[in-house]
């Protein structure tokens, strides 16, 4: 019985760390990715460090992440599924989508 205990206690632990191992490194990769599907960016606010990365990721139809005065324009389509744009400075950035801007598919990313 208490061979038995005791490897119970072993797999828990070990699930457990392997919980927090996967967790922490989602937390960390998927806080800065936003979704283009359907006529919206969601999250539409996002809210990083300065440094740090975005990642837009088509979930379906064509889009683009355009900011003000084409500083940054790319596609997101079947061929193009992910882009992503480093932010090295302090602001609020605001985005949309060429095709569907007149449908409210903007964004805004706020740098800290």
């Amino acid at each position: 019985m208490r061979a038995r205990r005791a490897w119970a206690v072993r797999v828990g632990v070990a699930m457990l760390a392997l919980a927090l191992v996967l967790t922490t490194g989602v937390a960390s990769a998927g806080g800065n990715r936003v979704r283009a599907v359907n006529f919206a960016f969601k999250p539409h606010t996002i809210t990083v460090q300065k440094g740090q990365r975005v990642t837009w990721k088509r979930a379906a139809g064509r889009h683009t992440v355009t900011f003000k005065h084409s500083s940054f324009d790319k596609i997101l389509s079947r061929h193009h599924r992910r882009v992503s744009r480093r932010f090295h400075h302090r602001g609020t950035f605001r985005y949309f989508c060429r095709f569907h801007r007149s449908l409210g598919m903007t964004g805004k990313i706020v740098v800290k």
